[in-house]
């Protein structure tokens, strides 16, 4: 296990200065995340509702790891001066987003949709427009993946379809906020969550979208550390794409249906139960092939 380890964090180990920023940015929000769970357990707040500490843990968590992401996309990219501009906007970006939402929850007042005052209402202004940068960064980084990507095949279609789930789960995050506010015109007070329709989970569509690329990456990685024949890999890639973005299809119409998830249609949750089966089915394989090829790495590899 070890070994494995070794060979993803030379994957994804930062070696240049752009990819270093992004890499401390996504540190340091990961440790805000981490901290703020333990504030939570000792604070012994409620987990939910618009004023918690869970914004500060889930969000700190989610663009850190987006951050350390978009790392393993760049070391795949041609080294240019203008990549500072992806990377600042994505790492910049989730600093201030993180912080604002943050500060909001120290102040014991909701981040989202809280216009109570003018410093709430500038607040909130502010993480919107960030929110655009970021969203920016992520289009820049998928046109320059698409123009000018140097790694493998598989890694490719991993980047494309990563990027483009985490574009749809903007989208998705942009309907949120109209809901969310049209909830606070309605009844004038910040709703405890966001759902379409009934019972529709919008968040965790938002969710599945926004987290496609750490998982599409990390079974390219794996693929890479072992590889087998470039269309084997590309084929193998394709069917995880095509099972994840069955399972983020069928979550997202039955959010959009108003429905809970837990209680979707038939034809969403075979589509669902499909996409699962197909998604784990590469994942044994990647899984099987690291496994079985430790015996057989080289020496210097084991050290």
């Amino acid at each position: 296990m070890r070994v494995i380890l070794r060979q993803v964090w030379s994957a994804v180990r930062p070696v240049t200065a752009q990819q270093r920023f992004l890499w401390w940015c996504g540190t340091l929000l990961t440790a805000s995340g981490a901290v703020h769970a333990v504030v939570a357990v000792v604070d012994q707040a409620p987990w939910w509702g618009a004023v918690s500490w869970r914004k500060p843990v889930e969000f700190g968590m989610s663009f850190g790891i987006l951050c350390w992401s978009a790392v393993w996309v760049m070391r795949q990219l041609p080294v240019r001066r203008w990549g500072w501009l992806p990377a600042g906007l994505l790492g910049g970006g989730s600093l201030v987003e993180v912080a604002m939402i943050t500060m909001q929850r120290w102040r014991g007042e909701a981040s989202h949709f809280n216009e109570e005052t003018a410093f709430d209402t500038a607040v909130w202004s502010v993480m919107a427009q960030v929110v655009i940068l970021v969203v920016l960064a992520v289009v820049l980084l998928l046109a320059w993946s698409l123009a000018r990507f140097r790694g493998a095949p598989a890694a490719r279609v991993a980047v494309v379809a990563g990027l483009l789930g985490v574009l749809v789960s903007g989208y998705i995050g942009f309907g949120m906020a109209a809901e969310g506010e049209a909830a606070v015109e309605a009844t004038g007070q910040v709703p405890d969550s966001v759902e379409f329709g009934a019972e529709g989970s919008a968040k965790l569509a938002h969710a599945i979208g926004l987290h496609g690329l750490q998982v599409l990456g990390l079974l390219a990685i794996g693929l890479g550390l072992r590889p087998a024949p470039a269309r084997t890999q590309t084929r193998l890639m394709v069917s995880a794409v095509v099972g994840y973005g069955a399972v983020f299809a069928s979550v997202t119409a039955t959010a959009y249906a108003g429905r809970p998830w837990t209680s979707p249609g038939p034809w969403p949750a075979l589509l669902a139960l499909a996409g699962v089966v197909a998604v784990l089915a590469v994942s044994v394989v990647v899984a099987r092939r690291l496994l079985s090829g430790v015996e057989r790495w080289p020496a210097e590899v084991m050290r």
